[in-house]
């Protein structure tokens, strides 16, 4: 190998291999894993154990109670089974204890800043603090619904006597219910239902029925048909509260009537919100508020082949096929099942892993094999002791699992094997790019083969040249000596060759002298150039070609016409022309 050759081979050193690497935030041990409703959080489970997560996969809060959606940023938490209510969670993880209290219309929700929970057999609200607030004493309360909650009481509370409706509101400010001026006496509140999202209430104030605006905070008489204006013709109520008003668990009616033949039909949810009125002309329904679940997006995408799940990230794979099922995909993060469990991963494109053969060096193939090693860096986040990588050996590339070298610093960490590498087909003497395909596994996880890209060439320490003093030619057949040399690096064995002629169509013989020295005989020269190709065989190496240019001059006797012409022979070693150092183009990215 020419010294050209091996400085540029200096410059162009090996080319290692980078790229991306996907992770475990959340290891796949947990029996589910879902987005929470409400808040942009997610919750997994397992083992009666139910945890909070933030999308990024950071764990906020651990409980053994159940984590009930996420409403106006608050969740509250039941004990398993039961309607015991054991506290709330914010959604940056904080909780907050509560003690007897106990869950309220199976709605264990904050609204509008406060939750309704029963204890001993009483209502009572608490404040996003945690604490009672003190509205009053109340028979029965309902769910705060747009800043208002009614609520049912007596005046005289022991004796059961003068019963009556009333809202108390989120900001505590006081409500006095009045027409044309005329303000009603709260025992005179026969009935008061919930606002609905609408702004919309009903109140029954002496058997008479009215809307209430939230809004405006005035009543408004309700009649039999659009179109009726007659005071006295407001729709009413007769007897009392319990003969009018029908309870069906989970939603009640109240039966009124404009006239002898107008009925009007007031339909309420089970947290007395209206719902529909069936006037003698027309339905009014109104329209629960709803709120969008949130979308989330992902360059994550999965890909199923033979049966298992793979990722692709931005349209390029960065796992392939071995999971399960894949759950969901939001920014950069997947919920993936494997083993029947699940798991969350990222994928940080600035977390980046580097392959270096041969210690970045090029690669000379003097003979069959060359011993070196492959090493993995990884970054710190990622622990060298559960990473490991493989090269089929197929490719040529036989590791020695047992030199496994691991290594975690402050700087970053590497994976290190020796390998024994066998020398390309056809590997040219010049230096060109060849490459492994590696294998990489890391905490489970299976990453795509990527090639691992290094400069080589096969390093021809064998020479063979012409003993022109031993050159005999008789009758176009010619006989020459050559002597075949070895650069060999000190302490290195004799490798055993195999000398032979290649022609176009020469006969020819060769005979062994010594170890270095072959004589060889062609026969039958054709005049002008014959070409002669010495080949060296090393076992498993691509043959060492060296070619020989024999041109035969015929001799011609003298004649009148023409002189006479001796028989010659010259033999000439050809040289070969200098060439660049080649390669295949750049590193592909992965």
């Amino acid at each position: 190998m020419k010294k050209a050759l091996i400085s540029l081979s200096l410059v162009l050193s090996c080319l290692s291999m980078n790229a991306q690497m996907t992770r475990w935030i959340m290891q796949p041990g947990y029996d589910k894993i879902y987005i929470a409703s409400g808040a942009p959080l997610l919750i997994s489970d397992s083992l009666d154990t139910s945890s909070i997560w933030s999308i990024k996969g950071k764990k906020i809060a651990v409980t053994n109670d159940v984590i009930h959606p996420f409403k106006e940023g608050l969740s509250v938490t039941t004990k398993k089974n039961s309607e015991e209510i054991t506290g709330f969670f914010n959604s940056q993880g904080k909780f907050t204890s509560l003690k007897n209290y106990s869950v309220t219309y199976d709605e264990p929700f904050f609204r509008d800043g406060f939750l309704l929970v029963q204890s001993n057999n009483r209502y009572c609200f608490i404040n996003i603090n945690g604490e009672e607030e003190r509205f009053g004493y109340y028979v029965k309360m309902y769910p705060f619904n747009n800043g208002f909650a009614t609520c049912f009481t007596y005046e005289q509370v022991d004796k059961l006597k003068n019963p009556y409706y009333t809202y108390v509101t989120a900001d505590n400010s006081p409500i006095t219910f009045s027409y044309n001026n005329k303000v009603f006496d709260k025992k005179d509140v026969e009935f008061l239902s919930s606002v609905n999202d609408e702004g919309v209430g009903i109140a029954i104030i002496k058997h008479k029925v009215y809307l209430f605006d939230k809004n405006a905070r005035k009543l408004e008489p309700v009649f039999a048909n659009k179109t009726e204006t007659n005071i006295k013709r407001q729709v009413s109520v007769d007897g009392e509260l319990n003969e009018y008003l029908m309870d069906m668990k989970d939603s009640i009616i109240i039966r009124g009537k404009g006239s002898k033949t107008e009925f009007v039909r007031f339909n309420f949810d089970k947290f007395l919100r209206p719902t529909k009125i069936y006037y003698a002309d027309r339905t009014e329904e109104y329209k629960h508020k709803t709120v969008k679940a949130e979308k989330y997006s992902s360059p994550f995408s999965p890909f199923k082949s033979n049966e298992k799940y793979g990722l692709n990230y931005k349209d390029e794979t960065v796992l392939p096929e071995q999971f399960d099922e894949i759950g969901f995909c939001l920014n950069d993060f997947a919920v993936v099942r494997i083993d029947d469990k699940w798991g969350m991963l990222t994928f940080d494109p600035n977390l980046k892993y580097r392959l270096i053969m041969h210690n970045g060096k090029d690669i000379a193939f003097r003979h069959k094999d060359v011993a070196t090693t492959i090493k993995l860096e990884l970054p710190v986040i990622i622990s060298a002791d559960k990473c490991r990588f493989d090269v089929d050996e197929k490719h040529g590339c036989i590791i020695d699992k047992i030199s496994l070298e691991t290594k975690n610093t402050e700087n970053g960490n590497y994976v290190q094997y020796n390998c024994n590498l066998t020398i390309p087909d056809s590997l040219p003497d010049v230096i060109t790019e060849i490459q492994y395909p590696v294998q990489i596994t890391y905490d489970g996880l299976k990453y795509p083969i990527v090639p691992i890209k290094t400069k080589a060439w096969h390093y021809k320490y064998i020479n063979v040249d012409l003993d022109e003093t031993e050159t005999t030619l008789e009758q176009g057949n010619v006989s020459f000596t050559i002597n075949i040399s070895a650069d060999k690096q000190p302490g290195e064995n004799d490798y055993p060759f195999e000398v032979e002629i290649k022609t176009d169509s020469l006969q020819t013989e060769l005979a062994k002298i010594s170890e270095t020295r072959y004589k060889c005989k062609l026969f039958a020269l054709a005049e002008g150039i014959n070409n002669v190709n010495i080949n060296i065989l090393e076992n498993g190496c691509p043959p060492s070609v060296f070619p020989f240019e024999i041109t035969y001059i015929k001799p011609v006797k003298k004649s009148r016409n023409k002189p006479e012409v001796k028989e010659e022979v010259k033999i000439e070693k050809k040289v070969k022309a200098k060439e660049p150092a080649k390669t295949e183009g750049p590193i592909l990215p992965i």
